[in-house]
């Protein structure tokens, strides 16, 4: 709520563009009490002028006193606009003009040389030596030095701070007599009027008010020197994104309507549609791109395939610099616009570069994930980030793009290598350990179902981790990932090093397998994780068919040092400068931890690499 005018004028800081409002006020009061006491002040008046100076030494005397009480005026409370007028109507218009001038410039120069503690006993004493620059004024320049010489209070203080701030003295003593040869003058033709009209009680009540006039002639010389600014312009609005998560079997079958549904939802007219596909995924269901063309011919009144799917490199090989340029120069030869339609089909590497594609692409078209890899059904395929790796760091360029629609056709994973339907789950598992205790605990009772990839406990497991990982997305406030606590991040610093260090051997579940033992060895040690709940971490992990043991994770350099540990600096610099990493207290809850003992680190490791582990024996190619 705003403060009202009177409530900042009995303010402690007042600000100093208000402060000749309180001047006036003052002066108002003064001329109220004259018009209520108006004969008698006649009759005081009427006296005082016998007072007045006849003889030179009289005058001269008068004269010594005036100065002194000018010069003096930068540590007594001294009106120095009485004096001055009192000057005049006392020794004339050249005799009070000298005097004015002489005492202004004197008491200029001691407040300069207070200031500079040329006077160290009488600085000491004001307390000047305790105070900084900054709280008498501002860096003042040579135009305000000037401008302050008629304004009360300020006059005094803007020579006590040019010497605390060690202004050039040559250049304060020119400038400072000038502005006091000016301002004596405007005194002097001031009283000497008044005088002339013999109207010394106006001269008396001129005394009052012109420090005010002064004030405000300084407000409105600043007012007028500030730079011409105004309000800023604030834009400010939503954007809604509402997206369809879509489970559903044989995607191409005529009688499926869901593509269809999605790609003529809100349009009129035909619509170009481009597909990007996985090589290895059209490589192991040769039949795939008949039944994609066949389909796009029974629906023609409405969509037009623009060519055949083009193949993209499988995995991480699809997140290069060449390969995002060759998907720009492909839309770009096939004429997309904002309003046609991008079908990225394959692994959530795949996804992420069509995606990075999409999103800067005529700065956003329009994507559907046709995510063809458990790890995409799960969870790559219904997040926001689109990305490819750059300068040897994992997902260093991207952007935050939600897709239309994600459709997840389970068929799909049926032509998966065992190796890849196992690895997906690492992220089903991560999202139960740090989400729901319930799942995790569903999991292990149904661990030897899911290391076959039987159906029902599959497609229930990718579900509900889908599920869960867009409940987060959603829900916690932080979808474009501008903070850094990131829970589903659990097991990544590892995980996203042992990629690099295995040059992209290990699949990405396998890797988070990896980090997600070692944190719950971590979290051990630390004592946040109890011995049961770390032993069912492995065991899980283990019945599942991970080996927790690659060889990435015992590669050291040459002081000994795991180089997977350098994984937690790339880890905090990929956050934005602060290290945050979720650690499990228990199952189905985490934390974040800001600092991460290397000892403690390093011990984990090697209880991990002593674990007996047996590696992968499965086939990498297509299911049989």
């Amino acid at each position: 709520m705003k403060r009202g005018l009177w409530h900042r004028m009995l303010c402690k800081r007042v600000p100093a563009e208000h402060f000749w409002v309180s001047l006036f006020c003052f002066a108002a009061l003064v001329i109220a009490s004259f018009l209520l006491f108006e004969q008698q002040i006649q009759n005081f008046l009427a006296h005082l002028e016998l007072y007045l100076p006849d003889t030179p030494a009289q005058k001269a005397n008068l004269a010594l006193l005036l100065i002194a009480l000018l010069a003096l005026d930068v540590v007594l409370p001294v009106p120095s606009s009485v004096v001055a007028l009192l000057a005049v109507a006392a020794l004339g218009s050249v005799g009070g003009y000298l005097v004015i001038f002489v005492g202004l410039c004197l008491g200029a120069w001691l407040g300069y040389a207070l200031g500079a503690g040329y006077f160290r006993v009488l600085s000491g004493r004001l307390g000047l030596h305790q105070r900084k620059p900054g709280q008498l004024a501002q860096k003042l320049g040579t135009l305000s030095l000037i401008c302050l010489r008629g304004v009360p209070v300020l006059a005094e203080t803007s020579v006590v701070a040019a010497g605390m701030q060690r202004y050039p003295l040559g250049a304060f003593v020119v400038v400072t007599t000038l502005a006091n040869a000016g301002l004596a003058l405007a005194y002097s033709a001031i009283g000497s009027f008044l005088v002339e009209e013999d109207a010394l009680l106006v001269t008396l009540l001129a005394s009052m008010v012109l420090p005010g006039l002064f004030i405000a002639g300084y407000s409105l010389f600043r007012k007028l020197r500030k730079p011409v600014t105004q309000e800023p312009l604030h834009g400010r609005f939503a954007v809604t994104y509402d997206y369809p998560v879509h489970f559903t079997d044989h995607l191409f079958d005529l009688r499926n309507p869901c593509l269809h549904q999605q790609l003529t939802a809100g349009q009129h007219g035909r619509v170009t549609v481009l597909i990007f596909a996985d090589e290895q995924l059209l490589q192991c269901n040769p039949q795939l791109p008949g039944q994609i063309e066949a389909w796009f011919a029974s629906h023609a009144r409405d969509l037009h395939l623009q060519a055949a799917p083009i193949a993209v490199a499988a995995g991480e090989l699809s997140k290069t610099a060449d390969v995002l340029q060759q998907l720009y120069a492909d839309m770009l030869k096939h004429g997309l616009d904002r309003h046609c339609y991008v079908l990225a089909m394959g692994g959530g590497a795949l996804l992420d570069s069509v995606g990075y594609a999409c999103a800067t692409f005529h700065r956003g078209i329009r994507l559907i994930r046709l995510p063809s890899t458990v790890l995409a059904q799960n969870d790559a395929g219904i997040g926001v980030k689109n990305g490819i790796n750059a300068f040897g760091q994992k997902n260093l360029l991207g952007a935050f793009y939600p897709a239309t629609a994600v459709i997840n056709d389970f068929q799909l994973l049926t032509s998966l290598s065992r190796r890849d339907q196992i690895a997906g789950l690492a992220e089903a598992v991560k999202v139960a350990l740090i989400k729901d205790e319930a799942f995790f605990q569903w999991m292990e009772e149904q661990a030897d179902a899911l290391a076959r990839f039987d159906h029902p406990a599959s497609r229930y497991a990718i579900r509900r981790c889908a599920e869960l990982h867009l409940g987060h997305i959603t829900g916690a406030g932080d979808p474009f990932e501008r903070g850094n606590g990131r829970p589903l991040d659990y097991g990544h610093w590892a995980a996203h090093k042992l990629e690099n260090l295995s040059q992209h051997r290990l699949r990405h579940g396998e890797a988070v397998a990896v980090g997600m033992a070692l944190d719950a060895l971590y979290a051990n040690a630390l004592g946040l994780l109890s011995d049961s709940d770390s032993e069912r971490v492995m065991n899980l992990l283990q019945r599942l068919g991970f080996n927790l043991c690659p060889a990435e994770l015992n590669v050291k350099d040459g002081t000994g040092r795991s180089l997977v540990m350098l994984g937690l600096e790339e880890f905090r610099q990929h956050l934005g400068g602060q290290l945050s990493i979720p650690m499990l207290n228990r199952i189905g809850a985490s934390i974040d931890l800001h600092e991460i003992d290397d000892r403690l680190m390093e011990q984990a490791l090697l209880r991990l690499a002593s674990r007996d582990s047996a590696p992968f024996g499965l086939s990498e190619g297509c299911a049989q």
